[in-house]
């Protein structure tokens, strides 16, 4: 599609958001809905929002906040979630915590109160090239185990149209790279207490995108 006005900001916050993890020493991975696009090298649609988890956010929160404020954004710090939300231009981009303890990243999508385990490879070592941008991005794996197994991070998470078209496409890219789906399954989950507090006492077990196998 052409690029219309609210992608050429979607743009801009891409290429800001590369700097200003540059400048703070850390990497910004973005996930949801335009990782597709990244994949495909263009917009495919309108993006109303982006959604990203940030490299020791915790840690690096205050120059992450005066570098942004520093390009014109507003920005805010929801202290309860740890999310840190930037706008300007009638765009936002929300952030969440991501953490890495050897082989395990872990997004903590509801702070300290829920997060998704997986493994560290699925996050790409280099940034691909966006309509003259670089952005990283969360990764096929990742992407393709939240788009078909979205109760993993909560009872209110339901796939979407736009979602199960997305986990297509990157149903016939991991095809393509010779991954298998059913070990990507295998290979994440997630623990959120956030959601036995509100009563759902099936969360009170960690949540897996595919069953286990018994024991032998």
């Amino acid at each position: 599609m052409n690029l219309t006005r609210r992608n050429r900001t979607c743009l801009s916050f891409l290429e800001d958001i590369s700097a200003v993890s540059d400048a703070c020493d850390t990497v910004s991975y973005i996930w949801g809905g335009l990782p597709v696009d990244v994949l495909e090298g263009r917009f495919l649609r309108e993006h109303h929002d982006i959604d990203g988890f940030t490299l020791d956010l915790k840690d690096k929160r205050g120059d992450l906040e005066e570098s942004y404020r520093c390009r014109d954004y507003d920005t805010r710090y929801m202290d309860e979630w740890d999310i840190l939300v930037i706008e300007k231009s009638g765009l936002q981009a929300s952030f969440n915590r991501l953490e890495i303890d050897r082989d395990t990243a872990m997004w903590r999508h509801i702070g300290d109160a829920g997060a998704l385990f997986f493994p560290r490879e699925w996050l790409p070592e280099a940034p691909l090239e966006f309509c003259g941008v670089k952005v990283y991005i969360s990764g096929i794996q990742f992407e393709y185990a939240i788009k078909t197994s979205p109760w993993i991070l909560g009872p209110e998470w339901t796939g979407r149209e736009k979602d199960r078209q997305a986990a297509e496409y990157l149903a016939r890219k991991l095809a393509e790279a010779g991954i298998s789906a059913d070990d990507v399954l295998s290979r994440v989950w997630s623990y959120n207490p956030f959601w036995v507090r509100k009563g759902y006492s099936e969360y009170a077990m960690p949540a897996v995108a595919s069953p286990l196998s018994p024991l032998p």
